[in-house]
């Protein structure tokens, strides 16, 4: 599977947001539980600001496990079908992205993807 430069600047977007997208999602979270600490001293909150507030942090929770889901299933594949990589380092590859997931899909993008995309 041959990458050419605009689509590895597509997925080096892509393969970074998921890195832009957590400390916003923590500090909606941390938004949240304080909000919810300052509301409950004065009174009960109101269950649909309570739902409002859970919504505003899972939905993009669930779009960037989506997005880390498709970058893994790509990336594999990428793996398994580069004929530049022997036999060993496309298992080593494959286990790297099962178990850092997010974290090895960079280093990829650099080491096997970048470079060759830069050379064609």
């Amino acid at each position: 599977m041959e990458i050419n430069r605009n689509q590895s600047i597509v997925l080096a977007i892509f393969t970074f947001l998921p890195f832009i997208f957590f400390p916003i999602i923590f500090i909606q979270v941390f938004g949240f539980v304080l909000n919810m600490i300052a509301v409950s001293e004065h009174s009960d909150p109101e269950p649909v600001e309570v739902f409002k507030g859970i919504l505003s942090f899972i939905v993009p929770i669930i779009l960037v496990s989506l997005l880390s889901l498709a970058l893994l299933i790509f990336y594999i594949i990428h793996a398994a079908t580069n004929k530049k990589l022997e036999g060993i380092e496309q298992v080593m590859w494959i286990l790297l992205f099962i178990f850092l997931g997010i974290i090895a899909f960079p280093i990829y993008l650099f080491m096997r993807i970048w470079n060759t995309s830069k050379n064609a």
